[in-house]
């Protein structure tokens, strides 16, 4: 009886042992996979953080490719970003610490470069105005000389503004010229024979730096010639000049992207065929111009 229960005994304890083993297999195997998780995340993440900075580093390349004054700023800045980026690729082993400090580097990053951004965005701005005007200049090989030089005296002035990174600009500037239909509504026209209005669209951009509150903006429509259609009066321009404008309006701006709509109806002049010329001024700055063109009806074109 004594050897049967020392038999029975020796069973159970082996089968604890057995139970006790495969437990901690299991318990390994599990704290194997969850390291192995962990770090394959970690892995990932520190891509991630070298994938921003190399959208980073592409997105200074664009903007020092653009040769304007401020490019020795901007390499200056890229060169950090190369420097940083070179010493994640370089780290062996990655831990929560350190990807948090290299997410709170890129975002210090970010925000330290946004207003350089900004200034490089609007002198490129300017730069693409000036070249709009030189393309809506008509007539003369002395008057375009002329009026070339106000452009570049008026752009210089411009990138001098934009340096203290509260200007407002706009983008997506739109001029359609409508005809008035017999149901009373308006529609889009080429034809200069049919023209009797001009609605202009565009953007006011975000600034988070520029001061909220009431602005004025003004839109100058010149014909061919260069004659100001449907002339209300003047106002002064950041350089003193007094300019005749087409239309007028005063919009409530509060850091965001606005879209204005300005439409000019009961125009006196008549259309005629040949390319008219849009700018856009808020605050007395030149921020934004386009084109459109008027075509003969009388000759199908």
């Amino acid at each position: 009886m004594g050897e049967q229960k020392s038999s029975s005994n020796k069973k159970i304890l082996t089968g604890i042992l057995i139970a006790l083993l495969v437990a901690l297999s299991i318990y390994t195997f599990r704290q194997n996979s969850k390291f192995k998780a962990s770090e394959e995340f970690l892995k990932q993440e520190k891509e991630q953080i070298l994938g921003s900075l190399t959208s980073m580093e592409e997105k200074y390349d664009v903007a020092i490719a653009q040769n304007n004054s401020l490019a020795d700023e901007l390499t200056v800045e890229r060169d950090k970003i190369i420097a940083f980026k070179d010493s994640v690729k370089n780290l062996k082993n990655t831990n929560w610490a350190l990807v948090r400090r290299y997410r709170k580097k890129i975002k210090d990053l970010e925000a330290k470069n946004e207003r350089l951004f900004f200034l490089n965005d609007s002198l490129t701005i300017a730069n693409n105005l000036l070249e709009v005007e030189k393309d809506s200049i008509t007539g003369k090989l002395v008057e375009q000389t002329s009026f070339n030089d106000t452009l570049i005296a008026q752009n210089m002035d411009l990138s001098k503004k934009v340096e203290i990174g509260g200007a407002l600009r706009v983008s997506t500037v739109k001029a359609i010229p409508m005809r008035l239909k017999s149901n009373g509504k308006y529609s889009e026209t080429n034809k200069a024979q049919k023209a009797q209005a001009i609605r202009v669209n565009f953007r006011i951009v975000k600034n988070e730096i520029a001061t909220p509150g009431d602005k004025e903006a003004y839109i100058i429509i010149q014909n061919p010639k260069g004659t100001v259609l449907s002339e209300k009066g003047t106002f002064t321009n950041k350089n003193g000049e007094e300019i005749a404008y087409t239309a007028q309006d005063t919009f409530d701006y509060q850091n965001n992207d606005l879209d204005e709509v300005m439409f000019v109806d009961k125009i006196p002049q008549k259309f005629v065929k040949g390319a008219y010329t849009v700018k856009v001024y808020v605050e007395g700055n030149l921020v934004g111009a386009t084109k459109f063109e008027l075509k003969d009806a009388f000759l199908g074109l």
